[in-house]
């Protein structure tokens, strides 16, 4: 079971809800300040704070955001929410993956070479 299994699947916004977000905002980008002219440019209903951080769903959490400046709001999203994975996985205890075999004559392989060649098990 993950984080993401406690969150309710999200819903898509209906065209009603999605205008409803422009007008509450005044059709001024969240990110960037801008007015956004939504018959020229494209234009994303955004989590302010993302989801899989807040856990929030509620049409208060969207705000309108310019395509362009969505997409770089994306990227640090996703630094930001494996952060939080992170954060979360360690106060839970959860032990760390390894990610491949340890390098042969280190302290976690197990094994030590000494200088005159020969190997031994380490104590």
């Amino acid at each position: 079971m993950t984080p993401y299994d406690l969150i309710a699947p999200r819903k898509t916004l209906t065209r009603k809800q999605k205008a409803d977000i422009f007008v509450r905002e005044d059709g001024i980008c969240h990110i960037c300040g801008e007015r956004i002219d939504a018959v020229k440019e494209p234009w994303h209903a955004d989590h302010v704070i993302p989801r899989a951080i807040s856990g929030k769903d509620t049409l208060e959490e969207y705000k309108p955001a310019h395509l362009d400046c969505h997409g770089e709001k994306t990227s640090q999203d996703r630094k930001d929410i494996a952060k939080c994975d992170r954060i979360r996985a360690d106060r839970l205890g959860v032990p760390k993956t390894r990610k491949g075999r340890p390098l042969p004559g280190t302290k976690a392989s197990g094994w030590k070479k000494r200088m005159d060649g020969s190997v031994e098990r380490r104590d």
